[in-house]
């Protein structure tokens, strides 16, 4: 039985020294699904799917970090005992 390959670490950001949108972000994650469905239709190289598979997830990651920025309260003051 063969051995998966392990995974290549990605960056922890879409794009590097940029913090987007949740709007541009869910954009971005259409455009990727559509890559992918395009690549399963084209008969693409596994190589191509798991970058593309990599690509969903960290914008999905991203995604929900903008989304908690965005709609998390801010943190109470402590109060004086």
């Amino acid at each position: 039985m063969a051995v998966p390959a392990l995974r290549r670490l990605v960056s922890s950001r879409v794009l590097p020294g940029r913090q987007l949108d949740p709007e541009t972000l869910t954009q971005l994650h259409t455009t990727l699904v559509d890559e992918r469905q395009q690549l399963r239709r084209d008969g693409a190289a596994a190589e191509d799917l798991e970058r593309n598979r990599l690509a969903i997830v960290q914008c999905q990651w991203e995604l929900s970090r903008a989304l908690i920025e965005r709609y998390l309260p801010p943190a109470a003051a402590p109060s004086a005992a």
